[in-house]
């Protein structure tokens, strides 16, 4: 078995067509080391696969590494890597609980009792804030906009 092999199956970060937006698929095909075509967990379609916004290189993880028995062990999945990213840059920013009552800006650090630490990445809607959680992307409802 290849290692392109190995990675169908797996998730990924993609920007899906239907849904309009970054959200994790299922690698459903792989040609040399690149993905081709992703199935969003969301809509559940299949369609090419697309970077995810903010992503300038196209090529996916590398496969699995080997550790010195031989066993492999997975590689950051690009959610994890940018996850990863968004954290260092927010480091000395201060977590706050999250609630379905507070309301959140963009940017800002917040902690969730299920999903652990995440960054809000996108504002939607008047209630609705898009968190980057480090296995996965998740849409939450949230106080709406400070009052003026």
């Amino acid at each position: 078995m290849n290692s392109a092999t190995s990675i169908v199956g797996k998730d990924t970060l993609a920007f899906c067509s239907s849904c309009r937006m970054d959200l994790n698929h299922t690698i459903v095909a792989m040609q040399g080391d690149q993905i081709k075509r992703v199935q969003c967990r969301t809509c559940r379609k299949e369609h090419v696969y697309r970077s995810p916004k903010g992503v300038n290189d196209p090529k996916m993880a590398p496969p699995p590494r080997k550790t010195a028995s031989g066993a492999s062990t997975p590689r950051s999945t690009p959610v994890e890597v940018e996850w990863a990213r968004k954290m260092a840059e927010a480091k000395a920013m201060t977590a706050k609980v999250y609630s379905a009552k507070s309301s959140f800006q963009l940017g800002e650090k917040l902690k969730h009792p299920s999903f652990g630490e995440g960054i809000v990445s996108k504002l939607m809607h008047p209630n609705k804030i898009e968190v980057l959680f480090e296995m996965d992307l998740k849409v939450l409802i949230h106080g709406g906009p400070p009052a003026s």
